[in-house]
């Protein structure tokens, strides 16, 4: 059998959870996860995490992490890369689907960053200081990589410092190098933009409905509540204010609303992220002796059929 993994990407809601696992039916594949949300055990309303207990297929890399702890790129390519070796063992293709985007580009572009930082990130992480002092510390030393970072995202602010002082040079020179982990088929999943935002807001209000708030309700107080509010995963860290400022209708639609604000903000960060992804990876292809195979699916259209009568046609070629 050629050993091949395929890669279904795209923003938040477009639905390439459900796509990837019929795909998976259809190829004969097994599902690894690439969202960050769906990594954490107590995290599944808000993360939209597939109910795992009906999943008709075997999956991987879905509720790793029991602790409210980071897993880096590095670690995840790593992890990955044993995955596809354990399912071409047993003659299945790994079917990897999310839309963290950093850790989706990993699956492609290896980092050249060690580990050697952890102690150093781990002080930073419990450090009192704010987000916003340690990325002004990051803008003196490296502005170039502080432009590419959110002065809110504490994990990349507090990485980029580790590596500095772990080595002493500034965290942008440690660019990612095209080596794709193995011959990789990807799908970057679109829907219209009004379409997506519909979808986005309706699954906002559906996911409150089925008891996201509760959810949250029931990690408050522990040490996920801190860093829920560090991390940001979208709505968690606002389902925390309002359940700390009192359950009022005003609160709650002002709740909602934010969370979809949010997450429409998000997917079209994603987008720009994702096309660049694409763009880099089919002008880099040629540096490789890999295959790569890129295609956009529309799937508001698209028929799962045809998608694998077209992969079954290059595989073959």
């Amino acid at each position: 059998m050629k050993k091949f993994i395929v890669v279904v990407t795209g923003p938040t809601a477009t639905g390439k959870s459900d796509f990837a696992e019929k795909l998976a039916q259809k190829l004969g594949g097994e599902i690894i996860n690439a969202d960050i949300g769906s990594w954490y055990a107590p995290l599944n309303i808000g993360t939209a995490k597939p109910n795992l207990n009906t999943m008709s297929i075997a999956y991987h890399l879905f509720n790793i992490l029991n602790k409210p702890e980071q897993f880096t790129v590095v670690a995840f390519r790593n992890r990955v890369e044993q995955l596809t070796e354990e399912i071409w063992s047993r003659g299945k293709i790994p079917v990897i689907v999310g839309g963290s985007a950093f850790y989706i580009k990993a699956l492609w572009y290896k980092s050249q960053e060690s580990g050697s930082s952890s102690e150093i990130e781990h002080v930073l992480m419990k450090s009192t200081q704010s987000t916003q002092d340690l990325w002004r510390q990051l803008f003196e030393i490296d502005q170039f990589r502080a432009e590419k970072i959110n002065n809110n995202d504490r994990y990349r602010v507090v990485r980029a410092l580790g590596i500095y002082t772990a080595t002493g040079q500034k965290p942008s020179s440690f660019n990612p190098v095209y080596d794709p982990i193995a011959p990789i088929f990807g799908f970057f999943c679109y829907r219209e933009r009004q379409e997506l935002y519909d979808r986005i807001n309706y699954r906002t209000e559906l996911m409150l409905q089925n008891g996201w708030i509760e959810e949250v309700q029931n990690i408050m107080g522990t040490e996920w509540e801190k860093f829920l509010i560090e991390k940001k995963i979208i709505g968690y860290d606002d389902i925390i204010h309002y359940l700390r400022s009192g359950k009022t209708s005003l609160l709650y639609d002002n709740l909602v609303t934010t969370i979809q604000q949010k997450t429409r903000n998000y997917a079209k960060r994603q987008i720009t992220f994702l096309s660049k992804l694409k763009r880099d990876i089919m002008n880099d292809t040629d540096k490789s002796s890999y295959t790569m195979y890129i295609q956009e699916i529309d799937l508001m259209a698209q028929e799962i059929n045809q998608v694998v009568q077209d992969l079954y046609r290059i595989i073959m070629a």
